[in-house]
């Protein structure tokens, strides 16, 4: 029963505010943004529907992953409960996900409606560590054969385990269209959906133990133990191979939703 109270107030209280205390076209608002966390943005409409300024309005906008982290990061070793299947007997799970990123900008109205079309400029930072596995289920003597950059290999014992992580660093145009539909006394639903254009892609990096590991040599047909300059090879090289594909994702998708008090 309090809590109903306290919203009534808390409603009352925003209309009295929308209608006398702040300048027209200031509006602050919180959400969720996909990959990105809690979003939170301030900005200004010009409000005079009858000059071409009113179909103007501009914000800035933050998103980070932090206050969500353990429920982000919960929901995600949910959904890899199982490990996520990606070929050859190997998994990925454990994942973690930090996210965060900031913009400048600017709203077009072109209808004097809730709608627009936004453009402006975003940068930011996704990174994504995860463990990889793999197991050869109820053969605990078996050996784990795999393949790294053309070299074939395999642990004792019939599983490895090994890490990687994928870090983009963003930075360009931001072009996207979304709404603001108003509910009451100022408060309104906003949606923002876009992306951003960058030159700068996406970077993974692979650790794979040393330890009871062992590479076949063809020139002596037989099996021997890795050293670790040749794994640290092998790696670097599957590394370099996985970043060039990834050079052709240039494109950071922006899904966000929530709410907006315009005064």
């Amino acid at each position: 029963m309090k809590c109903i109270r306290w919203v009534l107030c808390w409603i009352v209280l925003l209309c009295a505010r929308n209608a006398h205390a702040f300048p027209d076209g200031i509006s602050i608002g919180v959400g969720a943004s996909m990959l990105g966390g809690i979003n939170v943005l301030a900005g200004y409409r010009y409000m005079d529907s009858s000059s071409w300024l009113g179909k103007f309005g501009a914000r800035f906008d933050f998103s980070d992953t932090g206050p969500l982290k353990s429920a982000i990061d919960s929901a995600i070793d949910h959904i890899m409960s199982n490990g996520v299947d990606v070929g050859d007997g190997v998994k990925i799970d454990n994942g973690e996900l930090d996210s965060s990123h900031y913009a400048m900008l600017v709203d077009f109205y072109p209808f004097n409606s809730g709608w627009r079309l936004t453009g402006g400029l975003m940068w930011g930072n996704l990174a994504l560590d995860a463990a990889i596995k793999g197991e050869i289920a109820e053969i605990p003597s078996e050996r784990f054969y795999f393949y790294i950059n053309g070299d074939h290999y395999y642990y004792n014992g019939n599983s490895f385990r090994g890490d990687t992580s994928i870090d983009w660093k963003f930075y360009g145009p931001y072009l996207g269209t979304g709404f603001d539909i108003g509910l009451f006394c100022g408060v309104r639903l906003f949606m923002d959906i876009g992306a951003v254009v960058t030159n700068r892609p996406a970077r993974l990096s692979l650790s794979i133990p040393h330890e009871q590991l062992y590479i076949y040599d063809i020139e002596t047909a037989a099996w021997s133990p890795v050293t670790v300059p040749k794994l640290e090879s092998d790696v670097a090289a599957a590394q370099r191979d996985a970043n060039r594909k990834l050079s052709d994702l240039r494109v950071y998708p922006v899904l966000k939703l929530g709410f907006l008090y315009r005064f």
